[in-house]
């Protein structure tokens, strides 16, 4: 079930939108904003348990434009607007899909096709290893090797067995990469771990491989949910 928002001041184009979602198997709408900043508050609180954003783009106050340049872990995204021009714009922000006003029920359901293929591996895919690159050389590392990864600037650390992998790459990208691993979550805007090796949690930090690793208020939910407890 992908969980969704829509972003939208203009109360028909809302209202279409709900009703699609709730003829739609494998959509849940979570919340409608009209007000854009109190939305992008909302996202950065709850990214990480939003699978969809409808986002419109002419709203007062903030654009759909800004709120994809101003959230950095940024949930999927189609773009819904009136106005044709903006779609080169809106796959410059990697936008999943752009809808144009008002919008049909059939090309609806193509962008949801886009979304739900995104959401699973390619079938007969293999996704139990990446290849890193560094320098002239590529590293085959598989997914049971990495124990975490964590943000350093404009750089990702891989920490495998031996040693440790420097990437320039962001956390986002790493995420997208080791998706169809279930073993992978992202536990803090800095840090994804393999939770092969997790052997303690408290409150605001776990433990992986050996290092103390923060746990964001927004991951921790999800985090015990993943967690078979007793």
């Amino acid at each position: 079930m992908i969980n969704c928002i829509i972003v939208d001041d203009d109360p028909v184009s809302v209202k279409l939108i709900r009703h699609y979602i709730s003829n739609t198997e494998g959509l849940n709408l979570v919340e409608e904003f009209s007000n854009p900043i109190t939305a992008t508050n909302f996202i950065r609180k709850n990214s990480a348990t939003t699978g969809l954003i409808f986002l419109d783009v002419e709203m007062p106050e903030m654009s759909g434009l800004e709120i994809l340049e101003s959230i950095e872990d940024l949930p999927p995204v189609i773009l819904i607007t009136d106005k044709e021009k903006y779609a080169v714009q809106a796959f410059e922000h990697r936008v999943i899909h752009f809808l144009v006003k008002p919008v049909e029920y059939s090309k609806f359901l193509k962008a949801m096709e886009r979304v739900f293929k995104l959401q699973e591996p390619e079938a007969g895919a293999t996704n139990d290893y990446i290849f890193i690159k560094e320098n002239s050389l590529l590293s085959k590392v598989p997914h049971e090797n990495i124990r975490y990864c964590e943000a350093l600037g404009d750089y990702v650390k891989i920490h495998v067995f031996d040693k440790t992998h420097v990437v320039n790459s962001t956390m986002k990208n790493i995420e997208d990469k080791l998706r169809s691993n279930r073993q992978f979550m992202r536990v803090h805007r800095s840090f994804i771990i393999n939770l092969n090796y997790l052997e303690n949690i408290e409150s605001e930090s776990a433990i992986v491989s050996g290092k103390v690793i923060p746990i964001g208020n927004k991951y921790r939910q999800e985090l015990q949910s993943r967690l078979n407890i007793i």
